[in-house]
C-alpha cells in the first residue's frame, strides 16, 4: 500500500515529464546529408560528353524499368548536408539546380530548376539509403534527371 502512495504522488511529474520530453523530440531534427546525381538519358550509346560516364548497373536497370530510354550517363555529382527544417541549392551544372527543403517527418521538397525556371516539384520521403528521382525534359528525345539519396 506504501508503494501505491508513492507512486501516485510520483504519478504527475513522470507522466508532466514525458509529456515535455515528447512535445520536445520534434525540435531535435537533424541535418540530412544528401546526394543527388545528375543524369542524362538517351538511346544513342555515348554520350557526345567524353568526361559524362555511364551509370552503374544497378541504377541503370532501376531507371530503365521506368522510362523509355536504353542508356543513362551521370554529368555530375554533388554532396551536401541539408540543414534542420531548412533549404539548400545545389548547382548540379549550369542549367540545372536543385533546391532542397527538409520537412517534417522523413520527408523532403525538392525543386528542379532548369535555365532558371522551375521544370518539377515533388515532396518524397526520404530515409537513410534509399533514393528518389525527378526529372524533365531535353531536346532529340533525351531527358534528365537528378537521382536524390540520403546518406
Amino acid at each position: 500500500m506504501r508503494f501505491a502512495g508513492v507512486f501516485l504522488k510520483k504519478f504527475p511529474r513522470c507522466l508532466l515529464l514525458f509529456l515535455v520530453l515528447s512535445l520536445a523530440a520534434p525540435a531535435w531534427a537533424e541535418d540530412i546529408k544528401v546526394e543527388a546525381r545528375l543524369i542524362w538519358g538517351t538511346n544513342d550509346d555515348k554520350s557526345p560528353d567524353p568526361s559524362h560516364k555511364s551509370v552503374d548497373k544497378d541504377l541503370s536497370k532501376r531507371l530503365g524499368n521506368v522510362f523509355k530510354w536504353k542508356n543513362y550517363f551521370e554529368v555530375n555529382r554533388v554532396n551536401s548536408t541539408i540543414p534542420s527544417r531548412g533549404t539548400k541549392k545545389l548547382e548540379m551544372s549550369k542549367a540545372c539546380t536543385v533546391e532542397i527543403t527538409e520537412l517534417a517527418g522523413p520527408k523532403v521538397e525538392v525543386k528542379l530548376m532548369g535555365k532558371g525556371k522551375m521544370v518539377n516539384r515533388t515532396v518524397e520521403v526520404l530515409s537513410r539509403g534509399n533514393c528518389f528521382t525527378i526529372g524533365g525534359p531535353d531536346k532529340n528525345e533525351t531527358a534528365w534527371f537528378v537521382v536524390v539519396t540520403q546518406l
